[in-house]
């Protein structure tokens, strides 16, 4: 196991996990604008979108032909990246069911436009059948119950966490390219964070207390961390970090995962009415999510590939 590599890896993580809990924990104390929330949801779509198609399938393709340059393994190529972008679908319909985007065919209730992200807060209240107004007083039993309703929730969004640890995990064996783990960790980190302001905002519209609504967001700060270096040491273990075709399929079922987070729960195009152009105009989210796709690929040629 390369020591400088599992290094990084920790500090990445911790810095991934310090980071999710900060930004998670601001709507217990500020007002946050949804117009700032909504370009950050963007561009952060955007990496993903970018860290998929520019940097990790390009990197598992390569790293999965590295030493068999006579025949190039397109079967596994494209299972690889069809079973990640499968396992998210399986986990989005059955793992998280309201880890998904909205539907838009419910009558709004309220006269704002909610902001994209991985958890749908109004369609989760219609579903519970809780008020609008925060001032109907808790009861025991209600409370009971919020907290029973809660953890689906957290559940759901811990496993996305998971395998968001996942990708971060395997770009990190590739010790012939240093750099796609930060490319990786750059555009997982813009993506958890309106995931962790959502996933807060959802639990107190539950009406949990706040060390209900800490205790959530540390295991879901945790998840992606602990999935990082399960991934890695488990990975290096299984293949001595020596097998590029093992090497390679983890890194394209991780793009797999990342293309189905960016185009499905998080769509890059989006035509409804709903949508809302006095959060953010269209032009404003075409360029965001222009620039989120292209910055993984500069990144990367930026600082240097360090290929053999």
């Amino acid at each position: 196991m390369s020591s400088n590599a599992f290094r990084d890896l920790l500090v990445m993580s911790c810095a991934m996990g310090v980071a999710s809990f900060g930004v998670g924990i601001l709507p217990m104390s500020f007002t946050l604008s949804k117009n700032h929330m909504a370009k950050l949801s963007t561009f952060g779509t955007g990496l993903l979108v970018g860290a998929a198609l520019g940097v990790i399938i390009p990197e598992g393709i390569e790293v999965a032909v590295a030493n068999n340059l006579d025949e190039v393994p397109t079967s596994i190529i494209a299972l690889s990246m069809i079973l990640g972008f499968t396992f998210m679908l399986f986990i989005e319909q059955y793992a998280a069911p309201h880890a998904r985007p909205l539907s838009h065919q419910g009558s709004p209730s309220r006269q704002h436009t909610e902001v994209h992200f991985d958890i749908d807060l109004e369609e989760l209240e219609q579903e519970e059948g809780l008020a609008q107004s925060t001032s109907r007083p808790s009861r025991s039993p209600l409370h009971i119950e919020s907290i029973r309703r809660a953890y689906p929730l957290s559940i759901g969004l811990v496993v996305h966490g998971l395998v968001d640890g996942y990708a971060l995990g395997v770009s990190a064996l590739h010790s012939e390219s240093p750099n796609l783990s930060l490319v990786v960790f750059l555009a997982i980190i813009i993506h958890k964070a309106p995931t962790a302001l959502a996933l807060t905002t959802s639990l107190l519209a539950l009406s949990l207390p706040l060390d209900e609504c800490r205790k959530h967001l540390t295991f879901f700060s945790l998840s992606t961390p602990i999935g990082a270096i399960l991934s890695y040491t488990t990975y290096y273990l299984i293949s001595s970090g020596q097998d590029d075709i093992q090497i390679g399929s983890a890194l394209l079922f991780s793009g797999g995962t990342f293309l189905y987070v960016a185009t499905v729960l998080q769509p890059v195009s989006e035509h409804s009415p709903e949508s809302s152009p006095d959060v953010i105009s269209k032009m404003s989210r075409t360029l965001l999510l222009v620039a989120g796709m292209f910055l993984p690929l500069v990144i990367t040629s930026a600082l240097g590939r360090d290929h053999h």
